[in-house]
């Protein structure tokens, strides 16, 4: 593979990395809002026993996903180099390239535990406070 050919799939790489992830983040905190508010996007209102659901099923298998994937494109962009005769001359395109990845894996790990804490707490303050399987029905 010429140089050429490696900068065009570099480019590639980061385009979809990018994509990927701002999908994700938005995924991720859509989610996140269904189970904070109790609330769909539409305004159904969710059981405490559904948003429990959405967190365990929903949130975090996503966010692991997210955060994986995020590692992944970030190996894949370092390795790319090594793919040609002269890695030495795509190297530096390629660690900057790959920071988005690992700075996002940082982000959805680091900010992931802040907000499964957040989470279970207000998770946990509402079945301290009663409420009921029926969650904003008069709304």
């Amino acid at each position: 593979m010429n140089s050429l050919q490696l900068s065009l799939v570099l480019v590639a790489s980061i385009w979809a990395a990018v994509n990927t992830l701002i999908a994700g983040y938005n995924a991720v905190n859509g989610t996140r809002d269904r189970i904070l508010t109790g609330f769909t996007d539409e305004g159904v209102a969710l059981s405490l026993q559904h948003r429990r659901i959405i967190y365990q099923n929903d949130w975090r298998p996503l966010k692991v996903a997210l955060a994986t994937l995020s590692l992944g494109f970030g190996a894949f962009m370092l390795f790319l180099p090594e793919l040609t005769q002269d890695p030495g001359a795509l190297q530096p395109i390629s660690y900057m390239g790959s920071l988005l990845p690992f700075g996002s894996f940082l982000s959805f790990f680091v900010l992931g535990l802040k907000d499964r804490r957040f989470m279970l707490d207000v998770l946990e303050a509402a079945g301290q406070t009663g409420e009921d399987e029926d969650h904003g029905a008069g709304r």
